[in-house]
């Protein structure tokens, strides 16, 4: 069967509500109007929490990854949106992120226990030290770094809460328009 040998994209992610979303968005599509910068802001509805992201991997793989994420035994926990930052980091800004707060660690030890089925599956280590980061722009060009950081700066979400009551592995499907995302399936917290 040649079909069982396609590969698709995918990854692990916390989604988020539809009021976070917007919320988030609502702030990088103003700092996005005062032409400080070029760049691509993440679509709305593709505003996301990866905790794992597995590549391209067989559907054979995806079924195995399924049955072993529904052993994961989590408690639903409560987040709220940080503070902003920037990767590889102020001087030089590639990407524009905020954070995700949660009680006691919970996102990173769930990524942690996430992490631990799919690295034996998939048979690949995360390299980079987990930092609990949605991304929201991808820079190409700064044009005036002080004005910019000091827009990022200013930029707070108060109040901003949710609760976390799954995880989701999602197939990412690249297009010209950009990527694509669907729910392949839903994992519940308890």
């Amino acid at each position: 069967e040649a079909k069982t040998k396609s590969k698709m994209r995918t990854f692990i992610a916390i989604e988020l509500p539809e009021h976070v979303r917007a919320r988030i968005f609502h702030e990088f599509e103003n700092l996005n109007r005062k032409g400080i910068f070029t760049g691509n802001l993440v679509e709305k509805d593709s505003l996301h929490l990866t905790l794992s992201f597995l590549a391209d991997v067989t559907e054979e793989k995806i079924k195995e990854v399924v049955k072993e994420l529904r052993t994961i035994k989590f408690d639903k926990f409560d987040c709220s949106v940080g503070k902003v930052g920037c990767f590889p980091g102020k001087e030089r800004i590639k990407v524009i992120w905020v954070e995700l707060v949660s009680e006691n660690e919970s996102i990173k030890k769930l990524y942690e226990k996430v992490n631990k089925i799919i690295e034996p599956l998939i048979g690949r280590k995360e390299e980079r030290e987990f930092t609990s980061h949605i991304t929201t722009s991808r820079i190409k060009f700064v044009k005036n770094r002080e004005k910019f950081v000091d827009q990022l700066e200013k930029i707070h979400f108060k109040k901003l809460d949710f609760k976390v009551e799954d995880f989701s592995l999602i197939k990412s499907e690249l297009t010209k328009q950009g990527p694509i995302y669907r729910v392949i399936e839903k994992f519940k917290l308890s």
